[in-house]
């Protein structure tokens, strides 16, 4: 089972992942509405993986992947975000993101974008 850390502002996108995840392979450690609070629940939590938006309020995704890369090399980072601009992509992916997916998706979309990234990591 893996242990995931979902960093959204939106409180229904963090409850549709959660409601996506299957509970046989995923358990749901925490949950952060901005970059701050991603650092500091990595730090507590030591997911085996993180979701991240890249737009919220007080600190973005982008800074917040660089702030865990320094903390973390290996930890699986995924990108979920609803802009269609791919510069934003590029950036994160630059600063350590490990694969994006674009908002809406589906269960499917979801699983296997997850599935890829821990077999890429283990």
């Amino acid at each position: 089972m893996y242990r995931l850390l979902i960093v959204d502002d939106a409180e229904y996108v963090r409850d549709m992942l959660i409601d996506m995840l299957d509970p046989a392979k995923y358990v749901v450690v925490g949950t952060a509405v901005d970059g701050f609070d991603a650092v500091r629940k990595y730090e507590e939590l030591k997911p085996d993986l993180i979701t991240m938006d890249l737009v919220m309020k007080e600190r973005d995704g982008i800074n917040a992947i660089r702030d865990i890369r320094e903390l973390d090399q290996d930890v699986p980072i995924l990108v979920i975000s609803a802009l269609g601009r791919g510069e934003l992509v590029d950036i994160a992916m630059e600063a350590g993101a490990d694969g994006y997916l674009w908002k809406p998706f589906t269960v499917k979309n979801l699983s296997d974008t997850l599935e890829s990234l821990l077999m890429e990591v283990e």
